[in-house]
């Protein structure tokens, strides 16, 4: 993930190459409506890590005046003061509606920063890899926030949320964001905890963090979204509650020390990568409400053994390069299996079929494997 966010970082620059609108002092700004007068701080390209680089205090003004006209400064636009290593403060105005997505990536100085009252929205990655930063507390308006908003903050040991917001809260001190109205975690950082009466962990909620070793989720947890632990290397525990009954495509992609699942009785499916690259994963027993398993769902996992009691889809790759899996365990309630879902399983020996169903499982499966069937 941090490979994939540095990717869409200089994508952003890329798409950021623009030429500024007017200078005033050391920073640069683009007009976004001037009908009404209003600008955001932005940078001038190509010389951006020459002027900006070299700032360590900057102080946004509320206002801007240029060629007789005077500006609103709202936003601090995409990338705008990326990768300046030196800049240690930054003062914002209250007339800042806006930070967008990587604003205020990659400020390794950057130690605190107060977010003005009024600010609306915190785009994607605005804060990532700022990694001295140590606390950030988000206003009464703040409505909108992104993914990936503190990633790689490895010294963020407080986030806080204004009791008055109508959006967000960070209940029971859990230290990081949660949506009122949907009861879900949408934003963590090195300390979070789980709060009760969760309903979801959002997206990417805690992709990539090099922190959690556990995740004990609480009782009453209905879903797991998009990638939400995806990349967590140091994550070994895990306690999905027997309320999930949902997870999203990628939810623990890359859980290298992920030992252990047990899976609850509500799922129906596994989604696409959920499990893939789950190195350290060495047994697979599937609840019988499980009936399909999307492509890849556990493609070059460390499973050695794995039993399907209801399932009756395998997705393309399903376990393709599970190059420890011996032992699979089919059930009769099995309908298809795509291709390529046992692809590259060389140590496979032995696939458990239900007597009597010797002629149907060499239909589902490619020839090669009908040496392995065994019924009982």
């Amino acid at each position: 993930m941090k490979r994939l966010i540095t990717i869409l970082l200089c994508l952003l620059i890329v798409l950021s190459m623009k030429a500024y609108d007017f200078q005033a002092g050391h920073l640069f700004y683009n007009v976004v409506d001037s009908a009404h007068q209003l600008v955001e701080v932005t940078y001038e390209y190509p010389y951006r890590v020459a002027l900006y680089g070299r700032l360590r205090k900057v102080t946004i003004p509320p206002t801007v005046t240029y060629d007789s006209t005077t500006y609103t400064v709202v936003g601090i636009g995409a990338t705008a003061f990326h990768d300046c290593p030196k800049l240690r403060r930054i003062r914002l105005p209250k007339t800042l509606l806006y930070i967008d997505s990587a604003a205020l990536a990659e400020l390794h100085s950057l130690d605190s920063i107060m977010l003005p009252d009024g600010l609306r929205r915190i785009g994607d990655a605005a804060f990532y890899h700022c990694k001295t930063l140590s606390s950030i507390h988000l206003p009464t308006s703040v409505d909108s926030i992104g993914l990936n908003v503190f990633a790689y903050c490895h010294q963020l040991d407080r986030i806080t949320v204004a009791p008055e917001n109508p959006t967000y809260d960070s209940r029971q001190d859990c230290n990081g964001v949660c949506r009122r109205d949907s009861d879900r975690l949408v934003l963590s950082g090195p300390r979070t905890t789980f709060p009760d009466k969760l309903l979801s962990i959002g997206e990417q909620a805690f992709a990539y963090s090099p922190y959690i070793r556990q995740a004990i989720l609480p009782d009453g947890l209905r879903h797991i979204d998009y990638a939400a632990f995806a990349g967590c290397d140091m994550l070994d525990t895990l306690r999905l509650p027997e309320t999930l009954d949902s997870l999203g495509a990628w939810a623990f992609y890359g859980c290298k020390m992920l030992r252990h699942i047990h899976l609850p009785e509500a799922l129906h499916s596994i989604p696409a990568n959920c499990f893939a690259e789950c190195n350290d994963l060495r047994e697979l027993v599937l609840p019988a409400s499980v009936d399909s398993l999307a492509e890849r769902a556990f493609y070059f996992s460390g499973i050695r053994s794995a039993e399907l009691k209801g399932v009756r889809y395998i997705g393309v790759e399903c376990f393709a390069a599970c190059r420890f899996l011996r032992t699979l365990t089919l059930s009769a309630s099995l309908e298809e299996i795509a291709p390529y879902a046992f692809e590259n399983c060389n140590a496979l020996e032995r696939i458990y079929i239900p007597l009597g169903t010797r002629k149907r499982f060499q239909k589902l499966l490619p020839k090669p494997y009908h040496k392995y069937l065994i019924e009982r």
